[in-house]
């Protein structure tokens, strides 16, 4: 079986810039890439599973949104470095009108992490989630992986106690995370 480090995209491999949906909107986190390429060092499978609201919201299709991973990956493989599957939830259960929602796709459900365990062979129990909001972790603590929590434009929202309930750290950045595991 093998061990996977899950990421969420916005906030955490990216900036946060709001629905962004195009490479020219792209800047990566600080530290993002170094992570990368140590968890491709590392044999570790890296997946990334996201919230893309906008879609259902109609700011963006899907189309943009598999068009910015494939220029993201293309961005990776001239660093050599690379990401094993993009996983998204294009919908928001309050503005979903062309997608029909199953409300476990969409974080904080565990879907999109069992899909990605079946098709990759993934131990949870040696794996990684890095996400800014609770709703990120929430599938990791559920499911066994090891959840760290990243500061973005949404920590003030976020529940404190509930991190600290579940002993999850906060770092400034998923590069941070490398740090702490070596």
């Amino acid at each position: 079986m093998n061990k996977a480090f899950f990421l969420d995209r916005d906030g955490t491999l990216n900036v946060d810039y709001n629905f962004v949906h195009k490479p020219e909107e792209w800047t990566w986190c600080d530290g993002a890439l170094q992570a990368l390429t140590w968890m491709n060092k590392h044999n570790f499978k890296i997946i990334v599973v996201t919230n893309q609201s906008g879609i259902a919201r109609q700011r963006y299709s899907e189309s943009q949104v598999q068009k910015l991973h494939s220029w993201v990956d293309s961005n990776l493989a001239d660093k050599n470095i690379h990401i094993d599957d993009w996983y998204y939830a294009p919908h928001h259960p309050e503005y979903d009108l062309e997608h029909e929602f199953n409300p476990r796709d969409r974080k904080p459900a565990t879907g999109m992490f069992e899909k990605a365990a079946e098709k990759h062979n993934i131990d949870f129990n040696k794996s990684y989630m890095a996400g800014d909001k609770i709703s990120d972790l929430k599938p990791a603590v559920k499911l066994g992986i090891t959840p760290f929590f990243i500061r973005s434009r949404h920590e003030a929202d976020q529940d404190k106690k509930w991190l600290a309930q579940h002993n999850i750290p906060t770092l400034n950045n998923v590069g941070e995370i490398i740090n702490s595991l070596e």
